[in-house]
């Protein structure tokens, strides 16, 4: 029993309770850019499974589809749900520090 009846809601100082919300919103960040650079790999590979050289094919080529597969992971993973971000977010909130 807690202290003169009080509920534990009531004890916990604001501080406490921000720092929780604040480790849950990191956790969210962390686990959605996890989910965009799990997209990046995938579309990486995508592009690395093609048969034959482009005519356009270049150094500076790859170097602007590295950079796009960057952008378009971070897009996907943000419009759409592939569930890996709500994965980790589940498993790491079950098994505290």
């Amino acid at each position: 029993m807690s202290p003169m009846n009080l509920p534990k809601i009531q004890q916990e100082t604001g501080f406490s309770l921000y720092r929780r919300n604040n480790d849950n919103v990191q956790l969210s960040q962390v686990a959605e850019e996890f989910e965009a650079l799990f997209v990046t790999q995938m579309l990486k590979q995508a592009y690395q499974s093609k048969l034959a050289e482009g005519i356009f094919d270049s150094s500076e080529n790859e170097t602007f589809r590295s950079m796009l597969n960057q952008e378009l992971g971070r897009k996907f993973a943000t419009n759409s749900n592939f569930g890996i971000a709500d994965a980790l977010k589940m498993q790491f909130k079950s098994n505290p520090k």
